[in-house]
């Protein structure tokens, strides 16, 4: 009778499994939220990292050739090479191959360079974006289509649109640190490396985000830009509306990763052949931005699109504190 006591008290009734199996639930999803903020933060950090080795890339870059990394895109549609300042960086990051494939006497959709600028370059890609395989396409091709170039989630900021500024958003608006087409010098950021942004997030192109929201699919909704090997995923600043939807507006980052071009004819009206990006990251909270002192910050939400414009800026002489 003892014995057969023992036995039935070993087990376990189907009410205190299933409260078991309760608690294990309810531990998970509290553990859950957890693990994937631990995730996000592991993802962000590796995010830094790569614009570290940006920063350290274009200042490799210049203490050799005297002056940053610039894109060269001669203007309108033409048949003259169009070459990303991303794509002069390649030797210094590592991927010297990639760089040796390419043939800078040729635009970089031509057939002879798709190897290289379909590869993957994960110095070029933050881990929190969706899909690090997308790709980009040529903007004057009719249909168009995502076949040619692989992606980058940072891109130079290369100045801030003169729209703001004419209605009253900015200080100051003009050329940032690597202006396309010329030959920047550290001597030409009168107002600080240490207060002017280098690169920025400007992830997910060509598809169009906004608030962490994919609209409508390509082709039909897109943003100009994207591919490391276009000097069009250069972008200026020009703020967005609180939705993301309107172009320019009073929010400066995250509200939507850049102008849609979808439904727009090849030139832009405004844009030209210029590209539409916008900063825009898939980080909660903000955007990591490298500093033109190869320094990386994150930068809130909330920043006034006057302060973003201030970092931007090369020589508009505004105070601009980093917050």
């Amino acid at each position: 009778m003892r014995r057969s006591t023992l036995r039935q008290r070993a087990g376990f009734t189907l009410v205190e499994m299933l409260v078991v199996i309760a608690i294990i639930v309810i531990l998970a999803s509290l553990l859950l939220p957890a693990v994937q903020l631990a995730r996000e933060a592991a993802r962000r950090t590796q995010c830094q990292n790569n614009l570290k080795q940006l920063g350290l890339a274009a200042h490799n870059f210049h203490d050799t050739k005297g002056k940053f990394p610039s894109s060269v895109r001669p203007a309108g549609l033409t048949a003259l090479p169009r070459i990303a300042g991303l794509t002069f960086l390649l030797p210094y990051i590592g991927q010297q191959v990639v760089y040796d494939n390419y043939d800078q006497t040729l635009n970089w959709s031509d057939a002879a360079n798709r190897l290289a600028v379909s590869t993957v370059i994960p110095t070029f890609i933050c881990p929190s974006t969706p899909d690090s395989k997308r790709l980009d396409g040529l903007p004057e091709a009719s249909p168009w289509k995502n076949d040619i170039a692989a992606v980058t989630d940072y891109s130079p900021t290369i100045g801030v649109d003169q729209r703001l500024k004419t209605a009253a958003l900015v200080d100051e608006a003009g050329a940032g640190i690597l202006v396309k087409n010329g030959e920047p010098k550290m001597g030409d950021v009168t107002d600080g490396l240490s207060s002017t942004i280098l690169y920025a997030e400007s992830a997910g192109r060509p598809y169009l985000y906004r608030h962490g929201k994919k609209i409508g699919d390509l082709p039909a909704n897109r943003v100009n830009g994207g591919g490391w090997s276009r000097p069009a995923s250069d972008f200026s600043v020009d703020g967005a509306s609180v939705d993301g939807a309107t172009l320019p507006g009073t929010v400066a980052i995250n509200a939507t990763n850049g102008e849609d071009f979808g439904s727009t004819a090849f030139p832009h009206p405004y844009y030209g052949t210029e590209g539409t990006g916008e900063a825009y990251s898939f980080h909660n909270g903000g955007i990591n931005v490298a500093i033109g002192d190869g320094s990386i910050r994150f930068l809130a939400d909330d920043i006034t699109i006057n302060l973003f414009a201030r970092l931007v800026t090369r020589g508009g002489h505004e105070i601009a504190v980093l917050p």
